[in-house]
């Protein structure tokens, strides 16, 4: 769970993208990809995207950060990522300052805890 100070942390930090981000119309995509904790945690990013100035879009081709989340539990979730980066790295060729990352949920890591 977060503490304070590091949910204060983050929102100094929010700020500083939105000042940086200010008037450059930059877009984001997220293929979320696995279980509900997905759905939740590319929520939340969505909403600290957007507050750092980004616009979300359904085109990887006219985004300016392409995030991919899933979950290594479910292989199945785990193919389509590799099939989608795939694609997405004929996309980056061509525009070279997409920026492209991701992650995987481990269950049996939370559960372990």
């Amino acid at each position: 769970m977060d503490t304070v100070n590091d949910v204060e942390r983050q929102e100094k930090y929010i700020e500083k993208v939105k000042k940086i981000n200010k008037d450059k119309n930059l877009k984001y995509n997220i293929l979320t990809m696995g279980c509900q904790l997905n759905e939740n945690d590319s929520e939340k990013l969505c909403g600290m995207l957007e507050k750092m100035g980004y616009i979300r879009t359904d085109n990887v081709k006219e985004c300016d950060i392409a995030l991919f989340n899933t979950c290594c539990v479910r292989e199945n979730a785990e193919d389509k990522l590799f099939g989608k980066l795939r694609r997405t790295k004929k996309v980056k060729r061509r525009k070279r300052n997409i920026n492209c990352n991701w992650w995987m949920y481990d269950a049996r890591k939370t559960h372990n805890r």
